[in-house]
């Protein structure tokens, strides 16, 4: 038996070659290849079904170096909507592996105005202009102090929106499509049409404040994003009988080792920066048992303190959940048909 299987490995390693070597080494075998994967890319454009879905653009914090995982981002898009919340380091290269059609993005949501929420925002809005050609301005709501962020966006990257302007013509790309306009949220209703609505609710992130979650509600899906908080009853209540909670969570355990191993290599600064992180994020031993007495659906933890960097850090945080709950992955599609309690989870 086991030279049958080191025989099909040989066959398989050496077709793998050699298949690589035909399309590295012949052009038009290249080109063929090539031609198959991006009609694939400009023909997916998703979905096309009446369902909620959610693709997970970033779900790391910043402490932590695992490159397979943006920072903060959730994208919600149905068939007549789609909108971004918090736009992360990384996490526009995720909307773009994920073939979402950022030609019709609506608008972002800031929950927060840390950096790890809004370093990809030219990014985002740079791709949904150049893609749709719009005319106007592409909308950023958040908590109090957007206005400044969006406006020191739009003054970093005049010089860029002009070059690209003057290369591919005002009339392809309208040069007022190319900024950010930004919107004050405050707590309540802050975005509705027949179909969706979005509810803004505060949550703690002190010292920042104000720190906004927000509920997506779509015909009868829904789903609520915590943003940066500890355990918060307000988050809690705002989310009672929500299909999928996203909630910020960091593995305590965890963290007192970083701490102790700093301390013990003498790097005082980076103790104090890892205890200080350990008061304004959510324990993930105590979300399960608040989810399931809100009535959630399915917890996912996401904006993960620390990001995951091996097997032993993720098993700290898995083993909080239980059920249908999960740890979010970058690429993670999630799917809610209406009419429907169905939860289709689509792994990367």
């Amino acid at each position: 038996m086991k030279k049958i299987i080191l025989l099909t490995l040989i066959i398989t390693g050496s077709f793998s070659g050699l298949l690589y070597i035909v399309l590295t080494q012949s052009e038009s075998a290249g080109i063929f290849v090539l031609k198959m994967v991006a009609q694939q890319r400009f023909q997916n454009q998703l979905p096309i079904e009446n369902i909620l879905q959610i693709t997970v653009c970033g779900s790391a914090s910043p402490l932590g170096n695992n490159p397979d995982r943006a920072q903060a981002c959730i994208a919600v898009l149905t068939k007549d909507h789609f909108f971004i919340f918090d736009a992360g380091a990384g996490s526009q290269s995720r909307a773009s592996q994920a073939n979402l059609p950022l030609a019709r993005l609506d608008g972002i949501f800031l929950t927060h105005l840390h950096s790890d929420h809004i370093s990809d925002l030219p990014a985002f809005n740079l791709s949904s202009w150049v893609a749709s050609g719009q005319s106007r301005p592409l909308t950023v709501w958040g908590p109090a102090g957007v206005d400044a962020v969006t406006s020191g966006f739009n003054q970093a990257y005049r010089i860029d929106r002009g070059f690209r302007v003057l290369h591919h013509g005002a009339d392809f790309i309208p040069p007022r499509g190319g900024r950010l306009h930004p919107e004050t949220v405050l707590p309540g209703i802050v975005w509705q049409d027949n179909d969706l609505t979005i509810t803004a609710f505060e949550v703690n992130h002190a010292p920042i404040e104000p720190a906004m979650g927000y509920r997506i509600d779509y015909l009868d899906r829904s789903v609520v994003i915590s943003g940066d908080t500890v355990a918060s009853k307000n988050l809690f209540k705002a989310a009672t009988g929500a299909d999928i909670l996203f909630h910020d969570a960091l593995a305590r355990a965890v963290l007192n080792t970083m701490i102790d191993a700093a301390e013990a290599a003498g790097q005082h600064r980076a103790k104090k920066i890892i205890t200080d992180v350990i008061d304004y994020h959510a324990d993930a031993t105590k979300l399960q048992q608040l989810a399931d007495d809100a009535s959630i659906g399915m917890l996912l933890f996401y904006h993960l303190v620390p990001s995951l960097d091996n097997p032993i850090t993720e098993a700290f945080f898995a083993r909080s959940l239980s059920g249908d709950s999960r740890i979010a992955e970058d690429l993670m599609v999630l799917e809610l048909p209406i009419n429907s309690d169905i939860v289709k989870v689509r792994s990367p």
